[in-house]
């Protein structure tokens, strides 16, 4: 598969979103932003987790690995997800992200698309 690249609305909350441009990285679990765009988008990360990265390296809050969590939009699904804060060298949009908003990618078309029959939000009854 190659490189899946997106354009996703994050903020704090749904009336502070802006447009980021993520890598997928279907091998990681938390979708990571540098820490100048999480800035930005005034996101409060205060959850103290440790990491494990591609290259296999285990970090700690002390190198800089911060989560909480940030409101996403993407082509109409959205909801919370898991956020980090970390240096990194492009945002990537991990599979907890894709997991929550209801989306899988298709390695053929190198986009993502539904993996749910229902809207942004199933129903839970009749009207």
């Amino acid at each position: 598969m190659g490189v899946v690249r997106i354009e996703a609305e994050i903020g704090a909350s749904n009336d502070s979103l802006k447009k980021v441009e993520f890598m997928v990285d279907t091998g990681a679990f938390y979708t990571m932003l540098p820490p100048a765009i999480c800035d930005e988008l005034g996101l409060v990360l205060n959850l103290r987790e440790r990491v494990v990265t591609a290259d296999n390296r285990r970090l700690t809050i002390e190198l800089g690995a911060e989560l909480g969590a940030a409101h996403m939009k993407i082509d109409g699904h959205e909801g919370g997800i898991l956020v980090g804060k970390m240096s990194v060298p492009w945002p990537l949009l991990g599979v907890s992200a894709l997991e929550s908003l209801g989306l899988k990618v298709n390695p053929v078309e190198g986009t993502l698309e539904p993996t749910r029959p229902f809207g942004e939000s199933p129903a839970l009854g009749t009207p």
